[in-house]
């Protein structure tokens, strides 16, 4: 079983109390983005719930409180540093109004974030932003900082008069007088504190519309067409979620601006998304990529998170489950199922590996250190899946009229899980809590299913067994799990209802013919880790015409596990004339599983004839598969060398070849290390294929990757690469390699600092413990605390050595397969080559006979 989540002492967190109800919130700032400070004043106006209210209690996190009014008077407070107490003049009954104003000022460290040129990048711009996300805005002014809190709110701000500020709302007014520049931000529709925001810069403008809602873009200077480029199909997102959810766009316009060094992908503050400036999509780079997925799922957050919101963070998969499941709807509907599907398996994978490798918990949890904690593959993915699976037991009408009865009833309000089971039976009738209890409130983990079919000619009688074997146990329970069998009878597919609701289950169901198909779970919607036994015949069939896509390449992958001629033969049909790209993707990757010269010459063929970037990827990603192998090795450097069209391609490639360990690759991948490419992708995997071709004489150039001035996801990928070399070793050298990382573990840039503590969990050194303990004491990030703990329990329990252990097996395993290559050569040189050659010598020797000297 994984790891429990908590760990030993961690006590349960609640919503606050909430003393007063706060109504509006009035910021007054003075950003000074060069001297990195704020100063202003905060200003509180509400209604006091609780009875005989004697003195208020708000939280501000390093901040110097210079004078408090109440009602306008001077008021007594304390302040620890953390929170402030505001003595109220004469205890207040409920009902009582009430408003605090609050003079400070700051340097924060959090909350509000400074970006400016230096030594190591002068081109950066002068910015300054907030992410407030999950209880940061206590940092740059103070408040009630808990979702549960929510008001309508205006920001003031001043800043130097050649830069601009984007907060909530609409713009109300904008002076500029001498050298400042001064913006009255305003929304009249109540949020949480934590979605206040504040984005400083000199940026261009952009704008378009949706109806009649202003969409406007904000990027830096110059980069322009890149903006529009990655955000173009906002507005038809607009119209979609608008008509899927059953609620229209709720808000007066929708920003989006993209700043520099953001320590997220995104955060949708109300009406004004914040986007790091690195997912600027370049002219290349849209040839076989976008950024939909996080477009729209910021977006979303605007319905689930901002309209209707988490009450505590413990439910934040009400927020985050339904922007991520938002990815799923933009792309079915945007690129077809097919495409959405693909996604689907991807968080499946990223969540299973979750569970697998760090821990397992429920989704909805009170038990955690900090909110930022639990924002984790759960959360998200495994949300985002649980909300498909509710979809297919509801059916897509009974599903978006849910949604909309959801939004509608909570608008402007907190929920918890149990208000979108109770939606889910306001809407349809259908009482759901038995779903909610096992997938997000009571039960853990995922079932894994054992499924065997065979046919009975005698009866015309299809049998399914089903055994589910998780092991049952903590709070992972035996699963009750409505689900479907589609089978191809003639020309057509037949879909027949099944339920499993206990550890084992015999389906016997009554057909007109043998079905050549007998797909369980078409379209993957469970989240389960499943085992299917079926003849080869029909895996053949479902890769060669199963109507779902994700079907097809489950049979691929199904196939590349038996192997074999025959399998060999479906798989190359699948590569070179499925009509959709991810299955001809799926077909390499299971080609090259194969590793056999045949399945390797296909490969090299298509890698050639492919036309969709997407599947050529996966073609290069395959022949790094044949270890030591030369003529995988050779087609792999053709496009190192010359390069792809697609920048994806040309990097898988060099991560391929690194796999290869043939002779150039050290040579080709120190080359392709120079080349600049949309997020440094092509040096990123050039510096991990030097990692995978064992090249320690690329040391040099991995450490100097790391130095502060390189490109950031470059740094991230040479910290990872030096870990992988030093997997395990406990020698001088590793030593140093081991001492160079922690010191990045101090690095200015977040993701360097944690690329660094991913890189000592592989290295594996408890000597890391120490550096480790320190950046847990001293980080104010939650995440690096959260991920420094884990990797000293780990370290602490000897877990990478027995990683270490499950590495040399798997080297092993590519001994006996590259063996068994060598075998197969020798044994096909012996059958057709040396025969040839024992015939031309008897040709050149007619007069020689047996006996004869």
């Amino acid at each position: 079983m994984s790891r429990e989540f908590a760990f030993p002492g961690t006590r349960p967190r609640y919503a606050p109390d909430r003393v007063v109800d706060i109504q509006h919130i009035a910021l007054v700032l003075d950003v000074d983005p060069a001297k990195r400070t704020v100063a202003g004043s905060a200003t509180l106006r509400g209604m006091v719930i609780a009875p005989s209210t004697k003195h208020i209690e708000l939280d501000a996190v390093e901040l110097a409180i210079d004078k408090v009014l109440v009602g306008g008077k001077p008021a007594e407070f304390r302040h620890d540093g953390k929170k402030l107490r505001v003595v109220l003049p004469a205890p207040l009954a409920t009902g009582s109004e009430l408003a605090i104003a609050i003079d400070y000022k700051g340097a924060p460290r959090r909350g509000l974030y400074f970006v400016a040129p230096d030594e190591g990048y002068p081109d950066k711009p002068l910015q300054a932003w907030t992410q407030g996300q999950d209880e940061d805005s206590r940092y740059w002014f103070p408040c009630f900082d808990s979702p549960n809190e929510k008001a309508t709110s205006e920001v003031t701000v001043t800043v130097p008069g050649n830069l601009f500020a984007l907060s909530n709302g609409v713009l109300v007014s904008d002076k500029t007088t001498g050298g400042k520049r001064t913006l009255h931000w305003k929304l009249d529709v109540p949020h949480s504190n934590y979605l206040i925001t504040l984005a400083v810069g000199d940026f261009a403008t952009i704008e378009t519309k949706w109806r009649e809602v202003p969409v406007t873009y904000y990027v830096q200077r110059g980069k322009e067409a890149a903006a529009e480029r990655t955000l173009q199909r906002t507005p038809q997102m607009l119209e979609l979620f608008s008509q899927r959810f059953g609620v229209p766009y709720p808000y007066p316009g929708y920003s989006q601006v993209f700043v520099a060094d953001f320590i997220f992908g995104g955060m949708e503050n109300t009406s004004a998304t914040s986007l790091t400036d690195t997912i600027l999509i370049d002219e290349r780079a849209a040839i076989d990529y976008d950024i939909d997925s996080l477009v729209s799922h910021e977006l979303a957050h605007q319905w689930f998170g901002d309209l209707v919101t988490c009450r505590d963070w413990g439910e934040g998969w009400l927020n985050e489950g339904f922007a991520t499941y938002a990815e799923y709807i933009w792309r079915e509907h945007h690129e077809g199922r097919d495409a959405a599907d693909l996604e689907l398996e991807e968080w499946a994978d990223d969540y299973f590996g979750e569970d697998a490798g760090r821990y397992r918990r429920t989704i909805a949890t009170k038990i955690y250190d900090e909110p930022i904690d639990i924002f984790d593959r759960h959360l998200y993915e495994k949300g985002g899946r649980v909300l498909h699976m509710l979809r297919d037991v509801l059916g897509d009408d009974a599903f978006y009229k849910t949604l909309a009865h959801y939004l509608t009833k909570h608008r402007h309000g907190v929920v918890e899980s149990r208000d979108l089971a109770r939606a889910v039976e306001d809407a349809t009738g259908k009482v759901v809590d038995w779903f909610f209890s096992q997938w997000v409130i009571d039960g853990a983990g995922h079932p894994e299913l054992d499924v065997r079919y065979w046919w009975d000619a005698d009866h015309k009688v299809a049998r399914i067994d089903i055994e589910q074997t998780q092991k049952i146990e903590g709070r992972t329970p035996v699963f009750r799990l409505p689900a479907k069998m589609r089978f191809r009878v003639g020309d057509k597919d037949l879909d027949l209802p099944i339920e499993i609701v206990e550890t084992k289950h015999v389906f016997h169901l009554k057909l007109d013919a043998e079905p050549v198909q007998a797909i369980f779970d078409p379209g993957h919607v469970l989240l389960a880790a499943r085992k299917i036994d079926k003849d080869e015949p029909m895996w053949t069939a479902e890769l060669s015409g199963a109507t779902l896509g994700i079907d097809r390449a489950a049979a691929a992958a199904a196939l590349a596990k038996r192997g074999g001629p025959a399998a060999e033969k479906a798989l190359t049909t699948a590569l070179e004339k499925d009509k959709y790209w991810g299955v001809r993707g799926a077909a390499a990757l299971a080609l090259g599983s194969l590793r056999t010269p045949s399945a390797r010459d296909k490969l090299v063929k298509q890698l050639k004839h492919e036309v969709d970037p997407r599947a050529r990827r996966s073609i290069a990603k395959a022949l790094g598969e044949f270890v030591q192998d030369v003529t995988a090795g050779t087609a792999l450097a053709s496009v190192v060398t010359k390069g792809d069209a697609s920048y994806f391609v040309e990097a898988e490639a060099c991560l391929a070849l690194g796999k290869t360990r043939t002779p150039r690759a050290g040579e080709l991948l120190r080359n392709a290390a120079t080349r600049e490419s949309f997020t440094d992708v092509i040096r990123q995997y050039a510096y991990r294929g030097l990692a995978e071709a064992r090249d320690d004489s690329a040391l040099g150039l991995l450490a100097d990757g790391t130095r502060w001035g390189r490109p950031t996801q470059g740094r991230r990928a040479a910290v990872g690469a030096l870990a992988v070399l030093m997997r395990g070793r406990r020698d001088r050298e590793a030593r140093d390699v081991r001492e160079r990382i922690e010191l990045l573990l101090s690095d200015r840039d977040f993701r360097v600092q944690a690329a660094a503590i991913e890189a000592l969990a592989v290295i594996g050194d408890p000597a890391a413990i120490r550096a480790l303990r320190k950046t847990v004491d001293r980080e104010l990030d939650g995440r690096l605390r959260r991920r420094g703990k884990e990797v000293i329990r780990d370290l602490e329990e000897g877990a990478p050595l027995a990683e270490e252990v499950k590495r040399l097996r798997d080297e092993v395993g590519e001994l006996r397969t590259i063996a068994s290559t060598l075998r197969e050569r020798l044994e096909l040189f012996e059958a057709t080559t040396l025969p040839k050659q024992r015939a031309k010598r008897t040709k050149k020797q007619p007069g020689k006979r047996s006996g004869s000297r």
